[in-house]
């Protein structure tokens, strides 16, 4: 990898029980949050905004986009992993879920995307943005699970260790990736 990666875990979401997760849009507190990430100045310097293609991180690129005057570009492949329509009832049980996806990553039997799939597409996603850019500093939002399994990819982590990743990966949490390799870890 020849450019500068950083990335952002999207802001905190208002839980709609009436629409699949990825509808939800960013929470007043989430529009709180990326305000002040944004407002440090950290991230004055970057060339290129990418979120993937879901409301909520295209809602959290806005603030930077809006005080560095960048456009922001988007990118489908890095996406939360799917989750198809359904609808969670209980944080109890979405949590469930996400620790089957990373328990058994190559597999899936409630019709969710594998771990193993989504890592798969964040990495072509990740090819595309390498390809296109030359020696740019990036600021990508995208999403948790995504973002657990490409983190935990890069740093050679087990399976068992993503969950608890996860459980500790807070809204608006970012990392760094230089040389292909993490500098700053997202957790």
């Amino acid at each position: 990898m020849n450019n500068t990666y950083i990335f952002l875990r999207h802001a905190l979401t208002t839980i709609d029980k009436e629409l699949p997760a990825e509808k939800w849009v960013i929470s007043d507190k989430g529009i709180e949050d990326i305000c002040s990430v944004v407002s440090s100045g950290k991230f004055d310097d970057v060339d290129v905004i990418i979120a993937s293609s879901e409301k909520k991180s295209i809602q959290t690129a806005f603030y930077l986009s809006e005080r560095i005057g960048k456009d922001i570009n988007l990118n489908p492949n890095l996406k939360e992993l799917d989750r198809g329509e359904e609808i969670i009832d209980s944080q109890e049980d979405y949590e469930t879920r996400v620790w089957r996806i990373f328990d058994n990553s190559s597999g899936c039997n409630f019709g969710w995307e594998t771990a193993e799939n989504a890592l798969g597409r964040f990495k072509r996603g990740m090819s595309r943005i390498e390809n296109t850019y030359s020696n740019k500093k990036i600021f990508i939002v995208s999403h948790g699970i995504a973002l657990t399994v490409f983190f935990g990819d890069l740093l050679g982590l087990k399976n068992e260790e993503l969950f608890p990743r996860w459980k500790k990966l807070k809204f608006c949490a970012w990392g760094t990736i230089i040389d292909g390799k993490v500098d700053r870890d997202i957790v």
